[in-house]
């Protein structure tokens, strides 16, 4: 009997367990759904037939953003913000974008809206020679473009976007573009088929140089991927040293009680922070470039990082490399550097010339033809669904 209630309970258990499989999946397929919905809800005020007649300006693109400088401070706005203002400066065109609850309508001569503002955003999309987007707005963006009959870029800072890349270009065909912003982010979405061009998010190493009192060991966006449970356990390791963790703009932070560890806001005036920083840690679990990681090395600030693909791409042979679960060889390497001044200097140096290394204006140069030559084809575009199915 006993054997009996025994084979019966465990069989209880495997039906509750695949009920809340079948309870679970239909849970995600519900939300995949809502997620298509809204983005064919948002985009539809964009696409009004009575304004289809207005002519498209060559040379002016516009970018549908989540957030965007100087609100939203992380990396991707900030490599957006570097291409359009390079694209006002060098190409003469000019530059808009629409995005959530701006605080300025102006920025460095790109021209902000707000989402809401329908009849000003439906006026730019029809005069906008390409359009641009990147993150969450990529669904609502690829159902503009489809509408309004523009190109459209996307662009790809990590390896997440695969199945958004892929259906936008089941939607979009011929008229999907994408900019990446590493070799190995091209390679990793070399199999979409996708017309592409590489550009590393741009740092212009002058407009980051700055004399550092090297205050400060700093990690900046202490998120649990950036790293910032790691940088309380270093900090505990090494209770003489003075630590710096810089709020960053999106993620839950993570915080820590340690006496030597002090943390700021976030801040679009960040060579005030490298002005403090003596060495840059960058223990990332994911981190598909670096941007940061080449901002400090403009002012020859030493930088420690986790061997991502992104970091030692970005970093090269000026990186230093350590597990970011190896507590230890950050705190033996940090040692070195603080103690050993001909051997900070040594990093330093290889690290400004890194810096150089990656001046932008090539690669700016060659990403500007690009978008210049890029036109909607006709019947490049399958838009195989009434609706499309972005996960």
């Amino acid at each position: 009997m006993d054997r009996i209630l025994s084979v019966g309970n465990k069989s209880n258990d495997i039906l509750f367990l695949i009920g809340f499989i079948v309870v679970l999946y239909i849970a995600l397929l519900f939300n995949q759904y809502l997620q298509q919905w809204y983005a064919v809800y948002a985009a539809k005020p964009y696409c009004s037939k009575e304004l289809s007649s207005e002519p498209v300006q060559k040379g002016l693109i516009t970018w549908m953003m989540h957030g965007y400088v100087p609100d939203h401070n992380a990396g991707s706005e900030w490599m957006a913000h570097a291409i359009n203002t390079f694209w006002i400066r060098e190409h003469g065109g000019r530059v808009n974008v629409i995005t959530q609850k701006p605080s300025v309508t102006v920025y460095d001569r790109v021209s902000i809206f707000d989402d809401k503002d329908i009849p000003s955003a439906n006026s730019m999309l029809q005069r906008s020679h390409v359009l641009l987007t990147h993150h969450n707005m990529t669904p609502r963006a690829v159902q503009t473009a489809l509408e309004t009959k523009k190109p459209l870029i996307i662009v790809l800072h990590d390896h997440w976007q695969y199945k958004q890349a892929r259906e936008a270009k089941r939607w979009l065909g011929d008229n999907l573009y994408c900019i990446t912003n590493s070799e190995w982010i091209e390679k990793y979405y070399s199999p979409l088929n996708i017309s592409s061009c590489v550009c590393y998010p741009p740092v212009y190493w002058r407009d980051y140089a700055v004399e550092t009192n090297r205050t400060y060991v700093t990690l900046i966006n202490v998120n649990r991927n950036k790293g910032g449970d790691v940088l309380i356990n270093i900090a505990k390791e090494m209770p003489d040293v003075k630590f710096l963790g810089v709020q960053g703009a999106y993620s839950k932070q993570v915080y820590g009680q340690t006496p030597n560890l002090t943390y700021m806001k976030t801040t679009p005036e960040i060579k005030t922070i490298y002005a403090q920083t003596s060495i840059l840690l960058m223990p990332s679990k994911e981190e598909s470039w670096g941007r940061t990681a080449i901002e400090a090395m403009s002012s020859g600030i030493p930088v420690i990082a986790h061997p991502t693909p992104g970091l030692v791409e970005s970093c090269g042979k000026a990186g230093i490399f350590c597990d970011r679960y190896d507590t230890g060889a950050w705190v033996r390497e940090i040692r070195k550097l603080l103690n050993d001044e001909n051997y900070y200097q040594e990093c330093s140096l290889a690290c400004k010339r890194r810096a150089m290394e990656l001046e932008p204006e090539g690669q700016l140069h060659q990403l500007c033809r690009w978008i210049d030559g890029l036109e909607w084809k006709e019947g490049g575009s399958p838009g195989v669904r009434k609706y499309p199915l972005f996960g």
